[in-house]
């Protein structure tokens, strides 16, 4: 019989039968062991009890790093927009759902398949198996359309505090009552983004724009060039390591403090001191079981936990292939899952505590208005509206059905917090609530200089500039292991990727852009991290294998994976990561996606359908992206027929068959079986059903390893 192809047999043991101490590290079964001997190994003799504890705080420190990852623009301008759009808590549950069934799973995965294997999320998939190449690259198209979306956002929030200071007298001085929340709606979409009242209409690059989103680039590419600096020189490494050492001696829970708990503390302080931190929590935690019957809300879940976690991006896969062999990532994956949504649940309470006084009012405000249709009622008295329990009863939506009998329904919390947050300009009109001015005297004159500023919009800039810092730095550190580009240095890359993000940003610098950034959004991104998602699921289940990846999470972690986790691996997550994308579809080809158009008159969002031929622009980028995956699957696996033609042609030279060929390639002094005549070795689990010949053999045992078109066995063979 034929041998296989790519297969090698490496012997396990010598002659005598004892294991070679070359191949412990080839992956062969391990014995069963408890946790706490794995712990014992890994601390290197470290003395018992003390080595544990000392694993299970660093452990805790690498978990508390990667929660870094999380603390981003997907989460603090993202999440809260997203969940004020279907009614505050009603979103909280199937985020929660999805939190648990989708992106736990693939977190474990993700850094888990990056720790064993040693890859970037680039190489790694090739290195499964080399079908897989077109994953990577639609991995690197996503992750550049990722930050074009995210730059656009800074770059939205750079223009934002630059209007701000031309126009100052809109804003009050410092110490007076904060501003109208409808004036800071107007400034947002007509000042700053200068909106159209269609996507129809024509618009060109408006310049103020793109010299914000030249500016916004050229800062990240200078950034990222002193990071890569910073890397290289030895004195600042003397200096950040003296720093890192410094800040390792101080206690755990001081660490903790400092880098977690002392920022909570102080936002939960402000929700306090606002005098709206109850009404706020009635709010986001007030739920409508009707609402959870629509399938979009669903979707918009999955999508916004691959966008909290940071997920498909490639930075967690990246983090693992970085961490020790070693590391507890079930731990880091369980801590950085509660640490997002503690971190989501606390940062949307703020926000909503901030524009829940305006929008109180404004229901009020709205009700009164049409007090001619419930004037003299029982069901609705006029004093409700006035007493103390009112802004309890709005808040927990007790109101909406009553409201909905008097047909004044536009009234109830929902509408009106749609038209206090205005899509994507949520967090930035939310913060305006903190905007002051402050007036300087001029030294020669009387005459005054007015500066707006506003503390929390910088600080969330800052935070989500350094956050993406950071993504780009995983990625271009992939990339630099890229055959293709090995030759080329950190700064010529980090420079093309920031170019290549800056041209295609410029779509979004037009009086259309904001239109053309959602529907990027919903053609675009959610297909593709969706589609990733399915592939990144099925790979490691079906062709790198979930026994052996449970072997390896047991081999790095020492802990085992229960039956009810597998269960949601093999079928749950595939099964939800496929009606999402088959939601998609539909939504996008039978019923077509809408946008959200801003009035100048009245001042609010109305709903408007995508043009037809923006919507085929886009699914025509989309289609052509995914398509790569399959295209790299036909061309590599037409090779592998062609390849197997030609071996086949040449072995029927061969005038003897049925031997057994070693060669001196690989291991250094151990023989490799490159051909092995199967006809020879039956089915049977069994050894004394091998052929007499075989079974009269020396006794040894080897490991061989298959890698077909498809997937990766492996397995053992006594000859």
């Amino acid at each position: 019989m034929a041998p296989r192809d790519n297969q090698e047999l490496v012997p396990l043991t010598d002659g005598s039968g004892r294991p070679n101490d070359d191949d412990e590290l080839e992956g062969q079964r391990p014995q069963k062991r408890s946790a706490a001997t794995c712990l014992d190994d890994n601390d290197g003799g470290g003395g018992g009890g003390k080595g544990q504890l000392q694993t299970a705080t660093n452990d805790m420190k690498t978990s508390m790093l990667a929660c870094q990852q999380v603390i981003g623009l997907g989460t603090l301008w993202r999440f809260p927009y997203v969940c004020l759009k279907y009614g505050g808590g009603t979103f909280l549950i199937p985020y929660m759902v999805i939190m648990c069934l989708v992106g736990y799973p693939l977190l474990i995965m993700e850094i888990g398949i990056g720790q064993k294997l040693r890859h970037n999320s680039i190489t790694i998939w090739t290195t499964i198996n080399p079908q897989l190449g077109g994953i990577g690259i639609v991995m690197c198209l996503v992750n550049i359309g990722m930050a074009c979306y995210y730059g656009t956002i800074i770059n939205w929030g750079t223009k934002y505090m630059i209007d701000m200071n031309k126009f100052p007298d809109l804003w009050p001085p410092h110490g007076q009552p904060s501003i109208d929340p409808k004036r800071s709606q107007s400034f947002w979409h007509k000042t700053v983004l200068n909106v159209t009242s269609s996507m129809d209409e024509t618009s060109d690059i408006q310049t103020g724009q793109a010299f914000s989103l030249f500016f916004t680039w050229f800062s990240l590419a200078l950034m990222l060039a002193a990071a890569w600096i910073t890397c290289k020189n030895k004195y600042i490494q003397v200096f950040i390591n003296f720093s890192n050492s410094m800040f390792q001696r101080l206690p755990f829970y001081i660490q903790i403090m400092t880098c977690a708990i002392l920022p909570f503390l102080l936002v939960v302080v402000y929700i306090v001191e606002s005098g709206y931190g109850y009404i706020s929590f009635l709010y986001i935690t007030s739920v409508e079981l009707k609402d959870l019957l629509v399938f979009p809300i669903w979707v918009d879940a999955v999508i916004q936990v691959f966008c909290s976690l940071g997920l498909v991006h490639g930075p967690w896969t990246s983090f693992g292939s970085s961490s020790k062999r070693k590391s507890n990532f079930l731990l880091t994956a369980t801590v950085v899952v509660s640490f997002s949504f503690i971190l989501v649940f606390v940062w949307t309470w703020f926000i909503v505590s901030t524009i829940i006084p305006n929008v109180l009012q404004d229901i009020k405000n709205c009700v009164i208005g049409s007090a001619y249709k419930w004037d003299n009622s029982k069901d609705m008295p006029a004093h409700v509206f006035y007493s103390n329990n009112y802004d309890a009863l709005i808040a927990s939506r007790k109101l909406d059905d009553t409201l909905m009998s008097f047909d004044v329904q536009e009234c109830n919390m929902e509408n009106q917090f749609k038209l206090a947050s205005n899509g994507v300009g949520l967090m930035f009109i939310a913060l305006g609530e903190f905007t002051t001015t402050f007036s300087f005297e001029k030294i020669t004159g009387y005459n005054q200089t007015k500066f707006v500023i506003n503390i929390p919009q910088i600080l969330i800039l800052t935070i989500g500039t350094a956050w993406l810092i950071r993504v780009l730095s995983w990625f271009v550190w992939a990339l630099t292991e890229v055959k293709c580009l090995k030759k080329l240095s950190t700064f010529s890359i980090s420079s093309i990727l920031c170019t290549i993000c800056c041209i295609c940003g410029l779509v979004f610098t037009t009086r259309t852009g904001v239109y053309w950034l959602s529907l990027y959004t919903e053609v675009f991104i959610n297909p593709c991290l969706t589609v990733l998602a399915l592939c990144e699921v099925l790979i490691i289940v079906f062709i790198y294998g979930y026994k052996q990846f449970l072997l390896d999470i047991y081999d790095m972690t020492g802990h085992t994976i229960g039956r009810l986790s597998i269960f949601i691996w093999r079928h749950v997550t595939p099964m939800l990561l496929i009606l999402t994308f088959s939601s998609i579809l539909t939504v996008g080809i039978l019923d077509g996606f809408r946008y959200e158009v801003w009035t100048h008159r009245s001042n609010f969002l109305t709903k408007m359908r995508y043009p037809y031929w923006a919507q085929l622009i886009v699914w025509a980028n989309t289609a052509v992206c995914l398509l790569l995956i399959l295209a790299f699957c036909i061309v590599d696996s037409r090779q592998n027929l062609t390849f197997k033609f030609l071996e086949t042609l040449n072995k029927a030279k061969k005038t003897t068959s049925g031997h057994i060929k070693r060669s001196d390639s690989g291991l250094s002094g151990k023989g490799i079986i490159t051909e092995i005549d199967f006809d020879d070795c039956h089915d049977s689990e069994n050894d004394e059903e091998l052929d007499t010949s075989l079974a009269q053999a020396p006794v040894r045992m080897y490991k061989i390893e298959v890698l077909d078109s498809w997937k990766s066995a492996r397995g053992q063979v006594y000859l």
